[in-house]
C-alpha cells in the first residue's frame, strides 16, 4: 500500500490507516478496510486492526543515508528491522510514547553484492516488521528514501487466512510462524489474514479476499475457532465454509487455493475431548473440496502437517518447533502448486 502522506515508503499487508486512538497525530496500521471490519464479528473486527505480518518498507537512496521512522503502539511491543532477508540482532521496543528509529544500511551489507544468495528480498530493502500483539501507528518518516521496486521484492505473493495459529499466536516472533516459514521456503511475499479466536468464515472476509488481485496462491485454514470456541455445529461449519471457499475460488479460478483441515489439537486426544467432532469438521472440508466444481481447489490434511509434540502446553497452538514443521511440510505442497 502507498499513501499520499508517506510517499517515500510502502506499507505491506496494510489496507488502510486510521487515526490512532492513543496518539492524535499518528496513523494506525490496519490489515483490512474499516468497511470490511464492520461486517465481521466483534473479535475479528479488532484483530484485523492489528498489524500481524505488516511491514513498513523502504530503500535508502544512497547507502549512507539515515532514515528516521517514528512509531508508537497502544501498549508495549516489539518491532524488528530486517534488511532484505537479513535478521536484526535484537528487536526494538516501542510503546505509547513515540519512538524514532534511526536506520542506516549496515556497513557489511553495503559491500554485499546484490546478485547472489541474498534471499528473496534485495538487501537494500529495509523491512520494519510488526508483531500481532498490539496496535501500532506511524507518526513520521524523514530521510532520503523510496519505496521498493518490484524487482527488489519476491515475484509471488502468498495469502493465508485462518485462526490464531495462522497469526502465529504462540510463535516467538512474527517471522517464526508457519506463514513466514512458507514464504521463506517458497520465495513468496506473505499476506497474513489470520484472525485469532474469530476466523468464522464470514462472507465479508471472503468478499474482501475475492476482490484482491495482489496474491498468487492462498491457504484457507478452516477453522478450529468454529470447532472450539465458536459453537458451530459441523453442519453450520460446512455451510459457512462452502460459501467462503466458493466466493474466493469463483473470483480467482486461475489461482491455486489450498484448504487446510484442522491441525491436531486437544479434542483429538484428551479424555474430555471430542474426536468425533474434530473428525466431522475435517470430513466436512474434505467434502467441500471434493464436491467443488473449481479445479483450482486442493485439500491439505492439517493432521498430517503436525504431530502433537509440536504443540504448546495448551494442546492447541503450535510452538516454534511446530510452526517450523508446518511450514516445511506445507511448503512442499505449495512451492510448486
Amino acid at each position: 500500500m502507498m499513501t499520499e502522506k508517506y510517499l517515500s515508503i510502502s506499507l505491506h499487508n496494510v489496507a488502510e490507516t486510521v487515526s490512532a486512538e492513543w496518539a492524535a497525530d499518528a496513523d494506525r496500521l490496519c490489515r483490512v478496510p474499516a468497511t470490511v471490519g464492520a461486517a465481521l464479528n466483534e473479535t475479528a473486527r479488532e484483530r484485523v486492526r492489528h498489524p500481524t505480518g505488516s511491514e513498513i518498507r523502504f530503500v535508502p537512496r544512497s547507502e549512507t543515508d539515515e532514515i528516521e521512522i517514528t512509531l508508537s503502539a497502544i501498549e508495549r511491543t516489539q518491532v524488528r528491522t530486517f534488511w532484505g532477508s537479513f535478521q536484526p540482532w535484537e528487536p526494538i521496543e516501542i510503546g505509547p510514547e513515540p519512538k524514532t528509529l534511526e536506520l542506516t544500511l549496515p556497513d557489511r551489507l553495503q559491500e554485499l553484492p546484490t546478485r547472489g544468495d541474498t534471499g528473496r528480498f534485495d538487501p537494500h530493502v529495509c523491512r520494519i516488521a510488526f508483531e500481532r500483539f498490539q496496535a501500532v501507528a506511524v507518526h513520521a518518516v524523514s530521510g532520503n528514501c523510496r519505496p521498493p521496486t518490484a524487482d527488489e521484492l519476491p515475484d509471488q505473493r502468498y495469502l493465508a487466512y485462518g485462526t490464531s495459529i495462522t497469526e502465529g499466536a504462540a510463535s516467538s516472533a512474527t517471522h517464526m510462524n508457519y506463514v513466514s516459514h512458507v514464504a521463506r521456503n517458497c520465495g513468496f511475499d506473505a499476506l497474513n489474514f489470520g484472525c485469532s479466536g474469530s476466523a468464522y468464515c464470514e462472507s465479508a472476509m471472503a468478499d474482501y479476499i475475492a476482490t484482491r488481485e495482489d496474491w498468487d496462491v492462498a491457504t484457507l485454514a478452516l477453522s478450529v475457532n468454529m470447532a472450539n470456541t465458536g459453537g458451530f455445529s459441523p453442519d453450520e461449519f460446512e455451510g459457512r465454509a462452502e460459501a467462503f471457499v466458493d466466493t474466493i475460488a469463483t473470483a480467482h479460478p486461475e489461482k491455486p487455493i489450498a484448504c487446510i483441515t484442522l491441525f491436531p489439537y486437544f479434542d483429538d486426544v484428551i479424555e474430555s475431548g471430542d474426536p468425533a467432532h474434530a473428525r466431522a469438521y475435517r470430513e466436512a472440508l474434505r467434502s467441500i473440496v471434493d464436491d467443488s466444481p473449481h479445479d483450482n481447489l486442493t485439500l491439505i490434511d492439517g493432521s498430517q502437517l503436525l504431530s502433537f509434540s509440536g504443540l504448546t502446553a495448551d494442546l492447541l497452538h503450535p510452538g516454534d518447533d511446530g510452526m517450523e514443521i508446518i511450514g516445511r511440510r506445507l511448503s512442499k505442497k505449495l512451492c510448486n502448486i
